[in-house]
């Protein structure tokens, strides 16, 4: 059986994030080995002075017992990607971008010689190839028109992208913007998930 990760990041009182994990886990408990990592009760460490230096400068070998305990949560979010097959990220989307906590997730993952690499020329390489990445954004405003920018969108699919996971995105967009259509937009937003998990497994 496959293995999914499902990243969660859904802090507001009745989330419509929170809706769309639930259908997601819902319709996919049976198919697929699920692991729920909840980024409100359990947020990522941010990439400061004292965790950040070790990952980029210390040798994993000759870490402390007192440096291995400092990163133990930067260790266990990259080791969930490494094993997983899938991985669903669901979000809202915070003044066109993405959330702060959801962003350290982000730093967390993208691991230089872990989850990619760089040759002597330059040229960088996923190490996460044969993985699939699903993305459910949910945003007040309704940003499907190419002139109404967002920064969610691109940042994520391209992080995805650099450690070698092809994404795709379902949007639940103008839930604030368009109140008389927030039923058939978030229908629409599980009808997709519903498709893509047929696809999937």
């Amino acid at each position: 059986m496959t293995k999914t990760l499902v990243v969660s990041y859904a802090p507001r009182k009745g989330s419509y994030t929170k809706q769309l994990v639930d259908e997601f886990i819902t319709l996919s408990q049976n198919k697929t080995e699920i692991s729920f990592l909840d980024l409100v009760t359990s947020p990522p460490d941010l990439l400061l002075s004292d965790n950040l230096n070790l990952i980029l400068y210390g040798e994993e070998p000759k870490y402390t017992e007192e440096e291995k305990e400092r990163l133990s949560n930067h260790f266990m979010l990259v080791q969930q990607v490494l094993d997983t097959d899938h991985i669903v990220l669901a979000s809202p989307m915070y003044n066109f971008s993405l959330p702060a906590t959801v962003k350290a997730w982000v730093d967390n993952i993208v691991v230089i010689n872990k989850t990619f690499s760089i040759s002597e020329d330059g040229i960088s390489q996923g190490l996460c190839k044969g993985k699939k990445a699903l993305i459910l954004a949910v945003a007040g405003g309704d940003y499907s028109e190419e002139e109404a920018k967002e920064y969610f969108s691109p940042a994520i699919k391209r992080n995805f992208e650099y450690i070698g996971i092809p994404s795709e995105q379902i949007s639940a967009f103008g839930i604030d913007q368009y109140p008389n259509k927030v039923d058939s937009i978030i229908s629409k937003a599980k009808h997709e998930i519903h498709e893509v998990i047929k696809r999937w497994y």
